[in-house]
């Protein structure tokens, strides 16, 4: 895809291994912590979703995105600062939404911080909630209301049926998602389970910046303090600065993190194009995946 604004010929191309790089070095300028394996994590999880503009053979901004059944995601884009306003920023958009819808995605979401929504808009995304931003050095407080023990470690083999138990909340299946990140630190994974029905689960994968904490999704509050107690083992020997996304609706999660010693750092805005039917239940997100991929 070729497109022109004042005389500079744009292309809109897939993202190439040598591409990293400059995506991994534009995500870092921007301060999201992500590391290069969090930029080639996303390109394996759809690579013919991943797109750069190019302009006079410099890469100027670049975006990814993923499709989970009929719920597409798109996120990572940024445009270089010198390049603004010129159009890139919607050249990128339009390829990711094209290439979803085309593959048969019927919604399209996205986390927009403030200055990015009115491009949304205009692209037409409708603003849905609130995405609030926590950060803290987690400490334990208190008595857990039930056994620490009905939490486990995750195992790959039960990973087809987590995926199915989270499908419920975020509204589609994202198995490539959850096997992803457990490849990579399946020390920060654990699920809960009574009755042999699984209740809640929670993952998190080191940053820059310390930890980002999610996916992380539970039945109940309850269910949700007992993981994030059983995480909390696993990286108190690291003293990580850790950080987590998620619903505004869930008001459960602001109470369970502000006990916890975490504070507010900032929202997003969940944005929405197209069917807005079977979204899940986003009350039991405790924690975002991620705001490029939910």
């Amino acid at each position: 895809m070729t497109l022109t604004w004042s005389g500079d010929p744009v292309v809109i191309r897939t993202w190439k291994q040598a591409d990293l790089v400059y995506i991994t070095g534009s995500i870092q300028r921007e301060g999201w912590g992500h590391a290069k394996r969090d930029a080639e994590r996303c390109w394996g999880l759809e690579p013919r979703g991943c797109f750069v503009a190019e302009s006079d053979g410099d890469l100027v901004g670049h975006v990814f995105s993923v499709l989970f059944g009929e719920i597409g995601w798109i996120g990572l884009l940024i445009v270089n600062p010198e390049k603004r306003g010129t159009g890139v920023g919607a050249a990128l958009m339009e390829a990711a939404i094209h290439y979803l819808e085309d593959r048969g995605a019927r919604t399209i979401k996205l986390e927009a911080v403030t200055e990015a929504a009115p491009l949304y808009r205009r692209l037409g995304f409708v603003d849905a909630f609130d995405s609030l931003r926590f950060r803290g050095i987690p400490q334990q407080d208190g008595e857990m209301p039930r056994k620490i023990e009905t939490v486990s470690v995750m195992y790959e083999t039960g990973i087809d049926e987590i995926a199915e138990f989270d499908a419920q909340y975020f509204g589609s299946n994202r198995l490539s998602v959850l096997k992803s990140l457990h490849t990579d630190f399946p020390q920060y994974c654990f699920y809960a389970k009574e009755n042999q029905r699984t209740n809640g689960y929670i993952m998190a994968r080191k940053t820059l910046n310390g930890l980002w904490l999610g996916p992380w999704v539970s039945i109940d509050s309850q269910v949700a303090e007992l993981l994030f107690s059983k995480l909390l083992e696993a990286i108190e020997k690291d003293g990580k600065d850790v950080r987590l996304g998620f619903p505004a609706v869930n008001t459960n999660a602001i109470k369970l993190v502000e006990k916890h010693g975490f504070h507010l750092v900032g929202k997003s805005i969940h944005m929405i194009r197209g069917d807005r039917k079977n979204q899940g239940d986003v009350t039991c997100i405790y924690g975002i995946g991620g705001p490029e991929k939910g």
